[in-house]
């Protein structure tokens, strides 16, 4: 028994043995077919991948894709023939035409009817094409070429793309104007052309409409909306004096932080004259721009120079500067040449110059001033010149419940007729103030000024003067307010001051005026002011002020002119502001001023009136928009007191999309002092889009 039940436990586990074996025999065949299937599969995958990944990714060009309506291959001459609304694209560059043929071995493109080329920078229309779409070279016949960044239109009879942006022309037309008859346009037998560069043509004329105005065998100009190196449109005249007018400017971009333009002038009677402006932006706040001007005139026999330059460096927390230069060689320069009317009236040009090094409650500079004065008869040699001066100042900063500041300076002032000399000065000053409803200020502040004259004995001063003052101020200052509905409001300010300087030795009082620091005015004085503010929802709409005071160390006229001014900033803005002198019972000073606007008119009028020095001027103005495109203005000096019209000019503008014009009339009144007639001028000034354009500088 033992024996047999053995033999069936071994015959059972054969059997267990070899059914494992067959079972395991089974699963690695399973596992060897899913092993083959999945390894089939990757193959095949890589396969595409590497299909695909070769032609998107290591083919010198994108690929390129045909649609139209009909479309037919000829395997012998490797052509594609299309018919019909046919489209190529190639990357971000698209071409449609009628009919197209397309070499598929040479990739030339040969399209008729309505052909379209259009890429990130141009498009262009033709009525038939040969293009290559590797090299992007090409002829196009009867073409128009459109830069879209530049906006430019160019066409020809004949446009070969010889590069990315280099064209070549024949029978070409150059305009920025989108009229199918342009305003302007250059026209040339032959243009090169390089988009938002340059153009040059040859036997080029400027045309205005279709009639030519100009004519040139050789053309160069810039062709771009963007600053480059080039010839800009001139500026024609014509003055009664002087004949005609011409100036050419040139414009050199040097860097992208720097250019400068030179002109010639040319009068037909009175000569030549040539200047040169040289201007440059840093990324250190730096700035700066200079101008030299000369011009010889040969009628008279002189020769002008003018001369500006600015130089500015700006910082915060260390050593900045400027410097403004102004200068001519003859005092008349501007009134014999300038069409700017500022300048013509200008009675002073000054210069100055200035280095300052801050810190966090002070600056210490160091500065210079020259002024010339433009009058005739006048003499330079008479003004102080402040060259240099030295100063230090504190700002307002708080010392416990007072508040500190103080200037000083150290100035030297030169003059070749009269006192000369120097001066220093100290003025430190202390400040306080409370009060919520009602605000009261004080300022105590000390004064120390001393002299040291040469020149004097002429003129009764002391070689060397020292002068000591104080002056204290108190002011009581509150608002109040009225609200009456929710469209008007008043407010009313009102203060009262008093200021005491005290009288001091006369001999002390006996200095040279060198500027207003110069000026002492003993007072113990109570002032008073009234402001009145009118407001609605708008805001302001009213402002009156008036202000007096009362001066007891002046006995014979101890009240000061009563001074008013007033303002309404609309709906059409007026100021005005005049002085009334009690003891002669009449103004002293009114100013005025007023802008009224009417539809498409627009009325300036300003009067400057100052009794003392028997000056009455009037300016008068008038504008007039007829359209966007069209503007005129007229303005007017007048001298009251028997000067009768000192400056008149005129100004109209006209713009359109491409081109714009300005025309300048001025007449100057006659000039008695050097025994000259009256003279009327009229200059031109264009501004064609694309080309440059340049205002008279002078």
């Amino acid at each position: 028994m033992p024996e047999g039940n053995g033999m069936r436990r071994q015959s059972t586990e054969q059997q267990s043995s070899r059914a494992a074996e067959q079972q395991s025999l089974v699963q690695k065949s399973l596992t060897a077919g899913l092993l083959r299937c999945w390894a089939t599969a990757l193959t095949l995958l890589f396969a595409l991948y590497c299909s695909l990944f070769t032609v998107s990714c290591f083919a010198e060009e994108p690929p390129t894709f045909i649609t139209s309506d009909s479309l037919k291959h000829e395997k012998s001459t490797s052509m594609y023939t299309a018919r019909g609304s046919v489209l190529v694209e190639q990357g971000e560059t698209i071409m449609m035409a009628n009919e197209m043929k397309y070499d598929e071995k040479t990739v030339d493109i040969f399209a008729e009817g309505n052909v379209v080329y259009d890429n990130p920078d141009i498009v262009l229309k033709a009525e038939k094409a040969e293009f290559n779409l590797n090299t992007k070279k090409g002829t196009f016949y009867n073409a128009e070429i459109f830069s879209k960044k530049d906006k430019y239109y160019i066409s020809g009879s004949e446009i070969e793309k010889r590069g990315e942006k280099e064209y070549f022309l024949k029978k070409a037309s150059a305009t920025t104007c989108e009229n199918l008859s342009p305003e302007w346009c250059i026209k040339g037998r032959t243009a090169d052309i390089i988009i938002g560069d340059r153009l040059k043509s040859r036997d080029a004329t400027f045309n205005i409409k279709d009639f030519p105005i100009l004519y040139t065998p050789y053309l160069w100009a810039p062709l771009l909306t963007e600053r480059k190196t080039g010839l800009l449109t001139p500026v024609v005249g014509y003055s009664q004096s002087k004949g005609f007018y011409y100036r050419q400017p040139f414009f050199w971009a040097i860097d992208e932080d720097k250019d400068a333009t030179f002109i010639v002038d040319w009068y037909s009677r009175a000569g030549l004259g040539e200047g040169a402006e040289y201007r440059y932006v840093t990324p250190r706040d730096v700035e700066g721009k200079h101008w030299l001007y000369h011009f010889h005139d040969r009628k008279a026999g002189s020769d002008f120079y003018e001369l500006k330059s600015t130089h500015s460096k700006k910082s915060k927390d260390s050593l900045s500067g400027y410097w403004s230069l102004n200068l001519l060689n003859e005092k008349n320069f501007y009134r014999e040449y300038s069409i700017h009317r500022s300048e013509r009236v200008n009675r002073f040009l000054e210069s100055t110059a200035e280095l300052t090094l801050p810190s966090d409650s002070s600056r210490l500079y160091l500065m210079s001033q020259y002024i010339i004065d433009l009058k005739d008869g006048s003499h330079n040699s008479a003004v102080a010149q402040r060259l240099p001066e030295l100063g230090y100042v504190v700002n307002p900063s708080r010392v416990g419940p007072l508040v500190f500041s103080m200037t000083s300076s150290a100035s030297n002032f030169a003059r070749d007729k009269g006192v000369s000399g120097q001066r220093l000065d100290i003025y430190p000053k202390l400040s306080h103030s409370f009060g919520d409803k009602i605000i009261l200020s004080q300022n105590l502040g000390l004064r120390e000024t001393m002299y040291s004259l040469h020149k004097n004995e002429v003129e009764g001063f002391k070689s060397s003067v020292h002068r000591e003052m104080f002056d204290y101020n108190i002011t009581a200052s509150s608002r109040f307010i009225k609200k009456y509905s929710e469209n008007f409001t008043h407010g009313i300010e009102p203060s009262l001051g008093y200021t005491l300087m005290p009288w001091i030795k006369k001999d002390k009082v006996n200095v040279p005026l060198f500027d207003s620091m110069d000026i002492y005015s003993r007072q113990s004085s109570i002032g008073l002011s009234l402001t009145n503010r009118l407001l609605d929802k708008k805001g302001e709409f009213l402002t009156v002020s008036m202000s007096e005071s009362y001066n007891t160390y002046e006995r014979d006229v101890p009240l000061s002119p009563l001074s008013v001014s007033a303002s309404v900033p609309r709906p059409f803005p007026i100021t005005a502001d005049a002085s009334y002198n009690h003891y002669t019972d009449r103004m002293e000073t009114i100013n005025s001023s007023v802008s009224i606007p009417i539809k498409k008119f627009s009325f300036s009028f300003g009067e400057r009136y100052n009794q003392p020095n028997k000056t009455m001027f009037y300016d008068i103005g008038v504008s007039y928009t007829y359209s966007k495109n069209l503007s005129a203005e007229v303005k007017l000096w007048y001298d009251s007191k028997g000067g009768g019209v000192r400056d008149s000019n005129f100004i109209m503008k006209y713009l359109q999309q491409c081109w714009g014009m300005s025309i300048i009339v001025n007449r100057k009144p006659p000039d008695e002092v050097n025994n000259k007639p009256s003279e009327l001028s009229v200059f031109v000034t264009f501004d064609l889009l694309g080309l440059g354009s340049q205002s008279v500088r002078k």
